[in-house]
């Protein structure tokens, strides 16, 4: 069994903002907002919300799509962290409920490689966009696209901590079930008022200083 295992949240977490929700915000009708509201209820699961959002916008293309990536920044200090983490030779995964062709763009145009990248996936065929989910779960109670519980629970057979680093709703489900938890925005308001431990980090350096002291 390995020692540790980190596992990262992407979309407002390794990103400075939610690019996923930002560029429906941008590109899509006013319709997705309602359907985002209703998987924020619970009304819907986020594998509904995410095939409903995609629809509401005209004109999908990879362009489009390739365009929009490159706005989106990075957390300054990532990059220093993640090469502490392979300079450790501790195991870090992207665990996110967004979809790998975001996530895949945004690394590559960053300049950062070989991460491995646990998501729902998203490609273009004969000009449509495909939506797959190969990590949801029947047993996820949120019907998540990807279900990071039951990844969690997979990762913890085979190394003695896991360390959980996120900042949003699609984290709140796994927050309790990582050995150390580092949490922002609405994941912190969720662990106080559920009386979770975690430790509070505005970037990736507050992150360096707690785990390598550095």
């Amino acid at each position: 069994m390995k020692e540790t295992c980190i596992l990262c949240d992407f979309d407002g977490t390794i990103t400075e903002k939610d690019g996923l929700y930002d560029f429906f915000l941008n590109y899509a009708n006013t319709n997705w907002q309602l359907i985002e509201k209703l998987w924020e209820q619970n009304k819907i699961s986020s594998k509904e919300c995410l095939l409903q959002e995609f629809g509401c916008i005209p004109n999908l293309n990879e362009n489009l799509i390739d365009n929009y990536i490159k706005t989106i920044k990075v957390d300054l200090f990532f990059k220093k962290f993640y090469n502490l983490v392979k300079s450790k030779n501790i195991d870090f995964y992207i665990v996110s409920d967004g979809v790998d062709y975001f996530i895949n763009k945004i690394l590559n145009f960053n300049k950062i490689e070989g991460i491995k990248v646990i998501s729902n996936h998203f490609e273009f065929k004969n000009n449509e966009f495909i939506l797959g989910f190969p990590n949801a779960s029947e047993k996820c109670k949120k019907n998540s696209g990807t279900c990071k519980c039951s990844v969690i629970a997979e990762i913890k057979n085979s190394y003695k901590k896991v360390i959980y680093i996120g900042d949003g709703t699609s984290d709140y489900c796994v927050s309790n079930k990582a050995d150390i938890l580092f949490a922002k925005g609405k994941l912190c308001s969720y662990c106080k008022k559920n009386n979770i431990n975690y430790t509070e980090f505005k970037n990736f350096n507050d992150i360096i200083v707690n785990l390598f002291n550095t």
